[in-house]
């Protein structure tokens, strides 16, 4: 692949998968403010103590074959196939599974409800994988327009469907109906417009090659769901279901956040680096780029929610109050999580399976050790939380060493490409945080604090004449981006 054809496909593929991001969450942050209203704090506990399950079930129908799928150069129809056979044989397995074993998942949180509720949403992981594999080929071909119109349209409408059942009080059976009439709408699309269809049989040969990759990719993914759905479960269960409520709520938004910087990134880093792992020069540059992509919206967003936070939970309702430190420590692993994904990028593509299993177990100790402690001495659980935050600190800074060996990234580089955007952030968040002394009231402040904070970031960026700002000025001016 040519520099200016992988240029191209970058910029495209970014644009294409920001625009996706931007308007799913922005009709996900619009449609969470009148759900927070209209639904209490428990049925977003309900749906919490839930989320692990269709996690690893997901991940396990999955079985990381969509990372294998995307990552092999010279990839045949009998490979997509195979995939495809195997993701429905073990979605279907997995819902029966899952289905007979609602009852106990029921009677552990003692709530009758969660029997039903269980089994009416775990059809989103079988409905799922159903489309495993034309979404992973729609990524590995870079193809975001028809990711974005899919999506748009899927969670236009599953939304618009649960803020009504909402509105007739149908609580967390709205919830749940959101996410099994997304996933159902997103793969009835991907089967109309992504033009591939299963040809052929199950073959031995295709499975054995994708799966000697994606074995140990499954494995750190099981341990990574586990620990991201735990603490909803954990402050459920040995807490209460308000709280785990308030985590859940304040999960979603940050979630959203992420979903918007670095899943857009992330999902257009993987095949562009995954295209040119065999040149490490190549790779190193176009890795150092993405990692100043990331900086430049990941700590100004991120600290900004920070700065934000008790005022946008005010929006949502006083009951929601307490979700805001909540949001605010997540937000601070958030940074470190968005910019840990890189590293493993280059740990994926370099065929280091092995290494990014080591990393997750690492990070499932620590995370163990989060939870166990507060239990030890008594503590809140804002300090449960805090701990779990702290574990993506450590995370980023292990794979940081990991990856940055494989291809040569010095320690001084990695300061000069994050330094300045984390710099010029923290700065205007200071700014933006004296304006609560001078303004009251609560939207209004917020309000202030985004306008004021944003253009004094940008403003600044403008006037140093930071590169990343200027190429996408240039973008989206049609002008020629320079080298």
């Amino acid at each position: 692949m040519k520099e200016k054809s992988l240029k191209d496909k970058t910029v495209s593929g970014l644009s294409w998968s920001v625009l996706d991001k931007l308007l799913q969450n922005a009709f996900v942050f619009v449609a969470g403010i009148l759900l927070a209203r209209l639904i209490d704090k428990e049925g977003y506990g309900l749906m919490g103590v839930l989320a692990i399950f269709v996690g690893l079930a997901n991940i396990l129908h999955e079985s990381g074959f969509s990372s294998a799928i995307i990552r092999k150069k010279n990839i045949t129809q009998a490979d997509y196939t195979t995939v495809f056979y195997l993701n429905i044989s073990i979605g279907i397995f997995l819902y029966l599974l899952l289905f007979f074993l609602a009852p106990l998942i029921s009677n552990y949180y003692d709530k009758p409800i969660l029997t039903d509720l269980s089994r009416y949403l775990f059809l989103s992981f079988l409905f799922n994988s159903f489309a495993v594999v034309q979404n992973a080929k729609l990524i590995k071909e870079i193809n975001y327009k028809l990711i974005t119109k899919i999506n748009a349209f899927s969670v236009f409408t599953s939304y618009s469907v649960t803020l009504l059942l909402a509105y007739f009080g149908f609580g967390v059976w709205a919830l749940a109906t959101q996410v099994v009439l997304w996933t159902f709408l997103k793969v009835c699309c991907l089967w109309i417009f992504s033009r591939w269809k299963p040809s052929g049989s199950f073959s031995k040969e295709s499975f054995k090659d994708l799966f000697a990759f994606s074995s140990k990719l499954v494995l750190g993914s099981i341990i990574n769901s586990v620990m991201v759905n735990i603490p909803q479960n954990i402050l459920g269960k040995f807490y209460s279901l308000s709280i785990g409520g308030l985590y859940n709520l304040a999960y979603r938004n940050y979630n959203s956040a992420n979903d918007v910087l670095n899943g857009s990134i992330y999902s257009v880093s993987y095949p562009i680096l995954s295209s040119i792992h065999d040149d490490d020069h190549r790779l190193k540059y176009i890795f150092r780029k993405f990692i100043r992509i990331k900086a430049f919206v990941i700590f100004p967003m991120f600290m900004g929610i920070i700065l934000v936070a008790q005022s946008f939970m005010y929006i949502l309702g006083e009951q929601w109050l307490s979700a805001a430190p909540i949001l605010q420590l997540l937000c601070i692993g958030g940074i470190f999580a968005g910019l840990e994904t890189t590293n493993g990028d280059i740990l994926r593509i370099k065929g280091k399976s092995g290494l990014i299993l080591i990393l997750t177990i690492m990070h499932a100790i620590l995370i163990f050790s989060s939870i166990c402690i507060p239990f030890i001495f008594g503590l809140s659980y804002l300090y449960y939380i805090a701990g779990i935050s702290t574990t993506y600190i450590i995370r980023y800074i292990v794979s940081s060493i990991m990856s940055n060996k494989l291809i040569n990234y010095s320690l001084v580089e990695l300061i000069k490409d994050l330094l300045p955007y984390f710099g010029i952030s923290f700065i205007c968040i200071l700014c933006g945080y004296m304006l609560r002394f001078a303004i009251s009231q609560p939207v209004v402040l917020m309000i202030c604090q985004i306008a004021f904070v944003g253009a004094l970031y940008i403003g600044t960026l403008y006037f140093s004449k930071a590169r990343i700002l200027r190429e996408a000025i240039e973008y989206v001016t049609n002008k020629r981006i320079k080298k």
